[in-house]
């Protein structure tokens, strides 16, 4: 498991109402894929092929109606990684957890721009929680008979000015993609992707 080196502030979506859970996570997918976030093994020259790196979770259950309202309940794990372009890249690289929990999930019908569409109901929450990690070369350190004394004061004085810019980046990077996220459902798009994203359809066509 790789040692996180500094932890930058979570971010939350939460969002009770309709929703297209669908063409939610399709949006998210392709948003983190055109900025360069990929999977455990590596970015992919067809970025389709990266989701199965990315999801490391996806649970589903449903509950009958009695005191609970019903409907279903999914958790949905995205362990994502990128590597940022500064003078000691080799040392660090930037992951983020993006964790989905949906309760009382329904599938309803509305009208939207005069047309019936199948879409959801419920209450979903996002978790964003980004960090800094040290990469496999950088782990080797502890376990070197001269390097595991200096570690410590290289992360602590070397590279700290790079450290502190590396966290505003992450910090900027999780807060628009958080931004992102709340202007799709707070515009209630129910089309696949919104501009300037393309339609790609991953992971879960076909589930809803």
């Amino acid at each position: 498991m790789a040692t996180v080196i500094r932890d930058v502030p979570e971010f939350r979506v939460k969002y009770s109402d309709v929703f297209h859970l669908k063409n939610l996570y399709v949006m998210m997918h392709e948003y983190l894929t055109d900025e360069n976030w990929y999977g455990a093994g590596g970015p992919k020259e067809q970025p389709s092929s990266s989701h199965a790196d990315i999801e490391k979770l996806y649970m589903e259950r449903f509950h009958q109606k009695a005191l609970h309202k019903g409907g279903k309940e999914l958790w949905v794990w995205w362990r994502l990684r990128k590597n940022p372009y500064l003078k000691y890249q080799g040392y660090y690289t930037f992951h983020m957890d993006v964790d989905f929990h949906v309760m009382y999930l329904q599938d309803i019908e509305i009208m939207h721009q005069g047309k019936k569409l199948k879409v959801n109901k419920g209450e979903l929450e996002l978790f964003f929680r980004p960090k800094i990690v040290r990469t496999a070369d950088a782990e080797k350190w502890s376990s070197h008979w001269l390097l595991k004394h200096f570690q410590d004061i290289y992360e602590e004085r070397i590279i700290d000015a790079e450290l502190v810019k590396l966290e505003k980046e992450l910090w900027r990077e999780a807060y628009r993609f958080q931004g992102v996220v709340k202007s799709y459902l707070n515009l209630r798009n129910f089309i696949p992707v919104p501009e300037p994203f393309h339609p790609k359809l991953y992971g879960m066509e076909g589930q809803f």
